[in-house]
């Protein structure tokens, strides 16, 4: 089985689809699609990831592999894999993720800003 996302990156206008699997030592691999070059090279290191891989941010490979490849601070794709190795591990209910469709991070004017 797997777990998939997609990461709609509007501000630099590139998508990244990022599917997390299961391998046969239960720990998780990701593969990304992507259209970005940064997210390519970010994904190529996302192998045989652990539990505290998903759930230690202090000792993440996830978010170490952030630090050292040239996306930008505010790219959404560590956390979309983030979320879809805990939808693929059982941290969060995939059915639910599923009828929910998206998280969102909206841009307000100003005036919009209470």
């Amino acid at each position: 089985m797997s777990s998939r996302v997609r990461i709609h990156m509007n501000i630099c206008e590139k998508i990244s689809t990022v599917t997390v699997s299961t391998n046969e030592n239960g720990n998780y691999d990701v593969k990304a699609a992507s259209s970005c070059e940064n997210v390519k090279e970010y994904v190529e290191e996302q192998k045989d990831l652990t539990i505290v891989d998903l759930t230690d941010k202090m000792n993440s490979r996830i978010l170490d592999r952030f630090r050292t490849v040239k996306m930008s601070a505010n790219c959404a794709v560590p956390s979309g894999v983030i979320t879809a190795a805990w939808m693929e591990a059982g941290l969060i209910s995939k059915s639910r993720a599923l009828q929910k469709e998206s998280n969102v991070i909206e841009f307000l004017q100003d005036k919009d800003s209470d």
